[in-house]
């Protein structure tokens, strides 16, 4: 187990309202990624994609206006390396009372979140992430939160299937361009034979089965397509 980083999946809403959109909105996460001038005198160039005229901030894009016109009027934009792109089924699992295998049970209400990444023939990758941020084990009481302050339990999962105003569930927007932690990165990598940051460009096929009241684990299910992103 180890515990979260920046999970690919990972990658949610924060428990406190205040928190959770500024750690969900686009313009928190997109300007983590490299992105140069598309063209004009300045193409190539490293720039910083310029928010000031955002009024959606829950729809991502590949491509914004640069800051102080840094661009010259082209675009600040992503680059993705060619030819490397994955597909996967996605399966995120949260159990908010981690059971052990032999029936004995000492520690209560241990959260724990398992995500694999079905890449079909290509294989498949799996972490299972709790909070570890403590000396001792009472922090793995609370859920495992990503570098964006992202606490992501059963209660989560269940929140990411709900239907925003353009009618997608949230976890849609919620997954995109969020970079996996050091582990499922270099192993993506090593898979396709790229060097950039991978991230998911595209959610779709979103299924959750929610069994708390039966004492189990919530398992949200979706598929991705994913990129990485040139340094």
């Amino acid at each position: 187990m180890t515990s979260s980083r920046s999970l690919l999946a990972l990658a949610l809403l924060a428990t406190l309202p205040g928190l959770a959109r500024a750690a969900v909105d686009c313009t928190a996460r997109e300007p983590n990624l490299p992105h140069v001038c598309d063209k004009g005198p300045n193409a190539g160039q490293a720039c910083v994609p310029d928010f000031s005229a955002v009024t959606d901030t829950l729809t991502c894009s590949v491509s914004r206006p640069a800051q102080n016109d840094f661009c010259l009027g082209a675009k600040c934009t992503m680059v993705f390396e060619k030819g490397a792109t994955f597909s996967a089924v996605m399966t995120m699992i949260a159990d908010n009372n981690v059971s052990a295998l032999d029936g004995s049970q000492t520690i209560q209400n241990a959260i724990a979140l398992t995500v694999i990444i079905d890449l079909g023939k290509r294989g498949v990758l799996s972490q299972t992430y709790q909070n570890l941020s403590g000396a001792d084990l009472s922090t793995i009481a609370s859920a495992p939160v990503d570098s964006f302050g992202v606490a992501i339990d059963e209660q989560r999962l269940q929140s990411e299937t709900d239907i925003r105003p353009d009618g997608k569930e949230a976890i849609v927007n919620d997954l995109l361009f969020r970079p996996q932690d050091s582990e499922l990165a270099d192993a993506l990598r090593a898979i396709f034979g790229a060097t950039g940051i991978p991230v998911v460009t595209k959610v779709s096929s979103v299924s959750l089965t929610d069994r708390r009241a039966d004492g189990l684990a919530t398992v949200l299910r979706l598929k991705v397509k994913g990129g990485f992103v040139a340094n």
